[in-house]
C-alpha cells in the first residue's frame, strides 16, 4: 500500500495540482506561504455590485425642473414618477421616493451619481451614428455582450481576463490568493488573472464559521479528510491513479479550509440591520453584502499590514419589460445604506468604495408596463472617499426624440473605463497601470472623472 500522506505532503503538492481544481484551491496556494503583498498605503477595498439585467436609472434619477420634469413625464408616460414624490438631491434632479438611504448618503456626500455611462469603442455622437462613421460596441443592446464588455473593462476588443484580474495582477505580480473575492459565484470580472478569485458560499455563515463556495456544510478537513484520505489509498494500491488523484486533491482542499478558517475568520462580526429583501433569483443583495462586510471584519486577520481587495455582489433581477424596478430600487437603496452603516460601524467607511455596474440602461419610452434594453446608464458610487453630493458627467435630456438618443436609447458620454480607473486609481494604480487595466482609456479625454479623494 502507498504510504499515507501526512500534511507536509498535502502542501507539497498543492501547488502544483491546484489549477482547475476549484476557485479556493487554485488561489491559496501553500498554506505555509499565505501573505500579502507589499502595496502601500493603508487598506482599500473596492465592491462592486452589478445590477444584472440592466437597470432603469432613469426611474431612479429624474429631473425635478418644471420645463426638464414634463419633457420628461412625455417621453416616460405612464412610468413617469410624480413630480411631488421626488426626493431632492439637487436643484435639478431628485431621486425616487423610496431611495431614501441613498438620498441621505448623497446629501451627506457619501455617495456620487455618474450620469450616461456605457460602453463606448470611441466617442460617439447620434451625427456618427446616423453617417455611419461610428464604431460601436459589438451587440449593443445584448445582456450577455454588454455586461461581459463591462467585467472586461473594454468595448473594443475581447481580452482575455477581466479587469479586476489585471489589476490584481499589477498589484500582486505574486499571486494574492485573496485580492479578488466574489460572494456571487464565478464572474468575468475576475477571470484569467495570476491568481483565480476566492469564493464564498453565499448560503451560508456565522461568526466563527465560514464555508467556501463549492463545499457541502460537512467540509472542514476532519472525519470526512480521512474518508477521502481512504479512497486515496485504496485508488492508489489498485491502480485507479484518476480516481487517487481527486482523492488527494479533495483532501488538500479540505486542509486548507480548515487551516484558512481558524487563521483567518475567527472574531467574525455580525450585523442586524441587513434585509433579505424581495424574492429575487440567486442570493438576495443583502445577504451577499452583509456577507462582504463580515469578511472585512476580519480583515485584519490576513497576513500582511498594507493589502487591497475586489469584491464582486450581483443584484439579480433588472430586466424590467413588465416592470419598472420599483421594489428593486428600494431594495438597492435600503441594502446599500446597510452596508454603509456596518462600514462606519467598523470604522472603515473611507477605506471601502462601492460602486454599481449594469448590462446597459433602459429605453427612454415604455413598451407597456415596461422598457426595454438600453444603451447609456447612471452609476452610482458610493464611500468615505467618494467625493459625493454631486453628479459627474453629463446628464442626457430625457425628451421625447431626445438628441442624446439614438433609437430611443441614451448614447453614452462618459466611457465606462473613465468610470472605472477613477475608482482604481484611488486604489493606488499608476497612469501607465490604469492604461494597462483599461487598454482603450486612451480613447478617451475624461481620464479622471475627480469623484474620489486621493487618501
Amino acid at each position: 500500500m502507498k504510504k499515507r500522506l501526512n500534511r507536509r505532503d498535502f502542501l507539497k503538492h498543492s501547488a502544483a495540482g491546484l489549477a482547475g481544481v476549484t476557485p479556493l484551491m487554485s488561489m491559496l496556494g501553500g498554506v505555509t506561504s499565505i501573505e500579502a503583498a507589499d502595496v502601500d498605503g493603508a487598506y482599500k477595498a473596492i465592491v462592486v455590485v452589478l445590477l444584472e439585467g440592466g437597470a432603469d436609472v432613469f426611474n431612479m434619477v429624474a429631473p425635478s425642473q418644471s420645463d426638464a420634469y414634463d419633457a420628461y413625464k412625455a417621453v416616460r408616460q405612464n412610468l413617469a414618477l410624480e413630480k411631488d414624490t421626488l426626493l431632492p438631491i439637487t436643484n435639478e434632479y431628485g431621486m425616487r421616493e423610496n431611495m431614501g438611504r441613498m438620498q441621505q448618503l448623497f446629501n451627506d456626500k457619501k455617495l456620487a451619481v455618474v450620469a450616461n455611462v456605457g460602453t463606448l469603442v470611441q466617442p460617439t455622437t447620434l451625427a456618427q451614428i446616423n453617417d455611419g462613421s461610428a464604431i460601436l460596441p459589438l451587440q449593443l443592446f445584448a445582456h450577455n455582450t454588454q455586461r461581459d464588455l463591462w467585467m472586461l473593462g473594454s468595448a473594443k476588443e475581447a481580452l482575455k481576463n477581466g479587469w479586476a484580474a489585471r489589476t490584481g495582477d499589477l498589484f500582486y505580480p505574486t499571486p494574492n490568493p485573496y485580492f479578488n473575492v466574489t460572494v456571487a459565484g464565478n464572474n468575468l470580472m475576475q477571470l484569467g488573472g495570476i491568481a483565480e478569485a476566492i469564493a464564498f458560499d453565499d448560503a451560508y455563515i456565522s461568526p466563527n464559521t465560514m464555508r467556501y463556495y463549492g463545499f457541502g456544510p460537512e467540509s472542514g478537513g476532519g472525519d470526512l479528510g480521512n474518508v477521502y484520505q481512504d479512497i486515496y489509498e485504496a485508488r492508489q494500491s489498485d491502480g485507479h491513479q484518476l480516481m487517487a488523484a481527486m482523492a488527494k486533491k479533495r483532501v488538500e482542499e479540505l486542509h486548507q479550509q480548515e487551516i484558512l478558517g481558524g487563521r483567518l475568520f475567527e472574531g467574525v462580526a455580525s450585523f442586524d440591520n441587513f434585509s433579505t429583501g424581495v424574492h429575487e433569483v440567486g442570493k438576495p443583495l443583502g445577504k451577499q453584502l452583509e456577507i462582504v462586510a463580515q469578511i472585512l471584519s476580519v480583515k485584519d486577520n490576513f497576513p500582511g499590514e498594507r493589502k487591497r481587495q475586489i469584491f464582486f455582489v450581483n443584484h439579480h433581477g433588472w430586466d424590467t419589460h413588465d416592470s419598472d424596478n420599483e421594489h428593486q430600487v428600494g431594495y438597492l437603496s435600503d441594502s446599500l445604506g446597510a452596508f454603509y452603516d456596518a462600514l462606519e460601524k467598523m470604522g472603515i467607511s473611507d477605506q471601502v468604495t462601492t460602486l454599481t455596474i449594469s448590462d446597459f440602461g433602459r429605453s427612454l419610452s415604455p413598451n407597456g408596463a415596461g422598457t426595454d434594453h438600453g444603451w447609456g446608464s447612471h452609476a452610482f458610487v458610493m464611500g468615505g472617499a467618494v467625493q459625493g453630493g454631486e453628479i459627474y458627467g453629463t446628464m442626457p435630456r430625457l425628451e421625447p426624440d431626445s438628441p442624446d438618443a439614438w433609437i430611443d436609447r441614451m448614447i453614452p458620454t462618459t466611457a465606462m473605463e473613465s468610470y472605472l480607473a477613477t475608482v482604481v486609481k484611488w486604489f493606488g494604480a499608476t497612469e501607465d497601470e490604469l492604461n494597462t487595466i483599461f487598454p482603450n482609456r486612451e480613447a478617451f479625454s475624461v481620464k479622471d472623472m475627480g469623484f474620489m479623494r486621493i487618501l
